[in-house]
């Protein structure tokens, strides 16, 4: 007994003191800069080899294969997956087995009196072990526990597929972020060069006045006011260049690959044609509204909160568990050291019908919200479609005009150089022209690129999805052909559309809203 009591002081003893030996403790800078070095390896690890030139297509499919944003929304539906198969793990029974070994310090002995006499009618006797083992097995299914963990199943199996279109919706932002910065990125770099001769030229006269000013040889304010024009063409230079290098760095991103990589972007001297915007809107919202990810979501929402309300009533109900256990026990003064056991118990929280009402008002208020939110994304859908049509027919027309701006400009710069050769111009008039030109050409190709960033923000807005299923198995080069064949024919304008069904026919999986839930669901 006293070597019991002294193992109990020692047990306790170095809980309490390991229970107080934990601190904090950071990261080393050591381990923190080992961990980034990894990462860093690891972000651009098993990717496929990028050539010396890019097209859009490739980009679109290097960026769905290794853009990490993506990579995260992949994994959430992963996890989604995971949870949705242990919920379902809930519906089975119990099957628990335990075993173990007991020790007394002194035998459990007892005497019995009479309850008549008031005598003690034994001597102290005992009927256990000092030290016994035992273990059992039991097997038990709980009616109730079986339909709460069924709703939940359902549940985590919309949960799950809402994971999975915000991963798709995810995707489509994606391949509109890679068209717009694709296409930002290449007429800027198209420029490049013209920028950087110009920019060279343009610093060169600048440093000639500064010269000329510095030796008076000509009149202060003419100098001072060439000088001034000058710079300011060298400083919108500048802002040229620091704006290409930004489009490279942020293509990069998107498609993975370190930033200071140069690629060399397919953009064509004659840009392709944009495609003509479509013009039957009730098509476009019906079929915005058909395949948006958001609208779906509320659609899932519903479910779950439809669902929610029946676990909540299906609590209220008995529980009724079937148990069966079989155990073993070493006691050496027990006839029968094993032997099964077969329980039916039933259990009901009676006070718990009174919040009956209760639940149900809340299951209306829930799916009165749920109603609401649909409504609101419903009229979110449908603007973001005009928005984005109407975008892309006023950048169709902003790229016009820039056209027409740009012809002038070139011409202008063309009669200065002309003017030039017969002494009729000076070299900062040919540099001021020839910068207005370079100003107009850039922003044709600007107004160019951003009608291509409103055409994807349109098909973005009707969730469109040219992504093929099992895309991943893919190789870049075959995602590339996909996508290119895909774009292409809906840019010839064969845009899917989604045809109008009859309102007197339910559609497949709608959800009855401002009805009271029902316990169980009719079949």
């Amino acid at each position: 007994m006293l070597l019991t009591n002294k193992m109990a002081g020692l047990l306790v003893t170095a809980g309490v003191v390991a229970g107080c030996t934990v601190t904090p403790a950071p990261i080393p800078q050591d381990d923190r800069t080992r961990a980034a070095q990894t990462d860093q390896a690891l972000i651009h690890a098993s990717q496929e080899p990028i050539g010396t030139r890019m097209r859009l297509g490739e980009a679109m499919a290097r960026a769905l294969k290794y853009n990490l944003d993506k990579r995260v929304k992949l994994m959430e539906q992963a996890l989604s997956q995971r949870n949705f198969d242990l919920v379902k793990m809930d519906m089975l029974p119990v099957l628990a087995a335990s075993a173990g070994y007991l020790n007394r310090d002194n035998t459990n002995a007892s005497t019995s009196v009479s309850i008549e006499t008031g005598n003690v009618s034994l001597e102290p006797s005992t009927s256990q072990d000092r030290e016994r083992k035992i273990a059992d097995l039991k097997f038990a299914w709980n009616a109730l526990d079986f339909g709460v963990s069924y709703l939940r199943a359902q549940q985590e199996a919309d949960r799950y597929l809402i994971a999975r279109n915000e991963r798709q919706k995810v995707m489509l932002r994606l391949l509109q972020q890679t068209r717009a910065t694709f296409w930002r990125a290449a007429v800027m770099q198209q420029m490049s060069d013209e920028i950087d001769s110009l920019l060279a030229r343009a610093e060169r006269s600048a440093a000639s006045l500064r010269q000329v000013r510095r030796e008076k040889l000509k009149m202060p304010l003419g100098t001072l006011q060439n000088l001034r024009g000058l710079l300011d063409i060298v400083s919108e230079l500048e802002q040229m260049q620091q704006t290409v290098n930004a489009a490279n760095v942020e293509l990069a991103v998107l498609v993975n690959i370190p930033p200071g990589t140069h690629v060399t972007l397919d953009c064509p001297d004659t840009l392709p044609s944009l495609p003509i915007a479509p013009s039957d809107m009730s098509a476009l919202e019906l079929t915005a509204l058909a395949n948006s990810m958001d609208y779906s979501n509320q659609l899932y929402n519903a479910r779950i909160d439809q669902r929610e309300t029946r676990k909540e009533l299906l609590r209220l109900w008995p529980g009724v568990e079937f148990a069966y256990t079989g155990n073993y026990d070493s006691n050496s003064y027990l006839y029968h050291q094993g032997w099964g056991e077969a329980s039916i118990r039933v259990s009901w929280n009676i006070f718990g019908l009174l919040s009956h009402r209760d639940i149900e008002s809340q299951g209306e208020a829930r799916m009165q919200l749920t109603d609401a939110r649909r409504m609101a994304v419903n009229m979110a859908v449908v603007a973001q479609v005009h928005l984005a049509w109407q975008h892309y027919r006023n950048t169709l027309n902003r790229y016009q005009r820039a056209g027409e701006l740009n012809g002038i400009d070139q011409d202008i710069a063309r009669l200065t150089r002309q003017a030039m050769s017969h002494q009729a111009a000076s070299d900062i008039e040919r540099i001021q022209s020839e910068a207005r030109a370079l100003r107009s050409a850039m922003n044709r190709l600007l107004a160019y690129a951003e009608a291509q960033d409103a055409w994807g923000a349109m098909l973005f807005s009707l969730n469109l999805d040219p992504v093929p299923e099992d895309y991943q198995q893919w190789s870049v080069a075959d995602i590339s052909h996909a996508l290119d064949s895909t774009y292409a024919h809906w840019e010839s304008g064969a845009i899917p559309t989604v045809q109008v069904i009859a309102q007197n026919m339910p559609a497949v999986g709608t959800v009855e809203t401002n009805k009271k839930t029902p316990l169980f669901r009719k079949r």
